[in-house]
């Protein structure tokens, strides 16, 4: 479980490295959210058309979407988003001086009824 989706502006290109940045953002969910590092999928999209403000291209924006099951105290959720945002923000410190740079995380729960996963012995429903 959780699934992660990093969601960015086309404008900070190929200026990191992505596998990099989910090693880090796997290491908050390891540590903070005590989630077996087995368990972490994770994903990063660049958006090539997108709108921030009035459209200047010194805009940009890195958005975490991090879903796993319900069931965490929301002592936990802040938790691992403040640790996703620190990790962002000391990741992307050089984009910030040469970009108007928006960092933002998203805890999401996934009902546990709705969810479905193979191999069998890897979730247990509760």
């Amino acid at each position: 479980m959780p699934h992660t989706t990093i969601e960015y502006s086309g404008n900070l290109g190929d200026r990191f490295d992505v596998a990099d940045l989910l090693v880090r953002l796997h290491g908050v969910l390891t540590e903070v959210g005590g989630i077996d590092l087995t368990n972490c999928k994770s994903r990063a999209v660049a958006s090539d058309t997108y709108l921030i403000g009035d459209g200047e291209e010194r805009h940009a924006f890195v958005h975490a979407d991090v879903r796993f099951l319900e069931g965490r105290s929301p002592g936990v959720k802040r938790a691992i988003g403040a640790g996703m945002l620190r990790v962002l923000q000391e990741f992307f410190r050089g984009d910030a001086k040469r970009f108007d740079l928006q960092l933002t995380v998203e805890i999401r729960d996934i009902q546990r009824e709705a969810y479905f996963k193979l191999p069998e012995g890897t979730f247990t429903p509760q």
